[in-house]
C-alpha cells in the first residue's frame, strides 16, 4: 500500500481511482494522505481554478476541502456510461479521451468563467506581489465583491489563493534543485523570511520544510554551511 501526501494546489479535479466511481475533489487548504493499493490505475481531469465551478455546476466554495461522488453533481446514467467505457479501455490515451468526452457531453451546461475572477487569477499567478485591496481597485470593484466572486469561482478567498500559489512556487523551486540558502529560496518564492515559509509549509503540508522537501532542503542547508566555511 502506498501513501501519497496530496497538497493544496488551487485546483479542482475529477478522479477515477481504479474501478471506483469518479469523484470530484475540491480545492484544498490542508494536506490529505491518500492510500493507494498497488496496481491501481488513476485517471484524472484537472481544472484551472476559475473554470471548475462552471464545469461542475456549483459554487466552488461548496467543494473546498471536500470530495463528492460525481454522480451527485451530474446525471448518474451519463457518469456511469462514461465510467464503464473508461474501465474497458487499456490504453492511457484512450482513457483520457473518454474522460474528456464526458466533459464535452456537458458543454451545453457549462457557463463562461467570471472574467473578473479570471483576470485576478492571472494576476495572482503571475509571480508579482499583489495586495488584494490594490488589485480590486485596479480591476474596478470593491475588495468585498472580489472576495465573494473569487470564493464562488475558485473556492478560496483571493488571499488564500495567493498563499497557495506561493507555496506551490516553493515546491517548484525545490523540485528544480535551486541552490542557495534556504532563506534565499524562501525569498525567491515570495516569503518574507524563512520563518514565514516554515509556518506556511507546516499549515499546507502538515510537516516541516525539512520533512517535506527532504534531501532538497538538506542540500540547501548544506550549501549554506559550505559557503560559510569557504568564507
Amino acid at each position: 500500500v502506498h501513501q501519497q501526501r496530496v497538497l493544496p494546489d488551487g485546483c479542482t479535479d475529477i478522479v477515477w481511482f481504479g474501478d471506483a466511481p469518479p469523484t470530484a475533489v475540491g480545492p484544498m487548504t490542508r494536506p490529505v494522505l491518500a492510500t493507494i493499493e498497488p496496481g491501481t490505475t488513476l485517471v484524472g481531469l484537472r481544472f484551472r481554478p476559475e473554470f471548475a465551478s462552471r464545469v461542475l455546476g456549483l459554487p466552488a466554495h461548496e467543494l473546498t476541502d471536500r470530495d463528492l461522488p460525481l454522480a451527485e453533481l451530474w446525471r448518474r446514467p451519463v457518469v456511469d456510461i462514461a465510467s464503464d467505457r473508461l474501465r474497458k479501455e487499456r490504453v492511457a490515451a484512450r482513457r483520457v479521451a473518454v474522460a474528456h468526452s464526458l466533459i464535452a457531453s456537458r458543454s451545453h451546461a457549462i457557463e463562461r468563467p467570471d472574467a473578473i475572477v479570471r483576470h485576478a487569477v492571472s494576476r495572482l499567478t503571475s509571480g508579482r506581489s499583489e495586495r488584494i485591496a490594490q488589485l480590486a481597485r485596479q480591476i474596478g470593484i470593491s475588495e468585498r465583491q472580489l472576495h465573494r466572486r473569487f470564493e464562488a469561482s475558485v473556492g478560496y478567498s483571493p488571499k488564500t489563493f495567493q498563499r497557495i500559489v506561493r507555496f506551490q512556487k516553493l515546491l517548484a523551486l525545490a523540485e528544480a534543485g535551486t541552490r542557495g540558502l534556504l532563506g534565499d529560496v524562501s525569498l525567491a518564492a515570495g516569503y518574507a523570511d524563512q520563518a514565514h515559509m516554515t509556518r506556511e509549509v507546516v499549515e499546507f503540508a502538515g510537516v516541516t520544510p525539512g520533512a517535506l522537501l527532504g534531501r532538497v532542503a538538506s542540500a540547501l542547508v548544506g550549501s549554506a554551511q559550505t559557503d560559510q566555511a569557504v568564507r
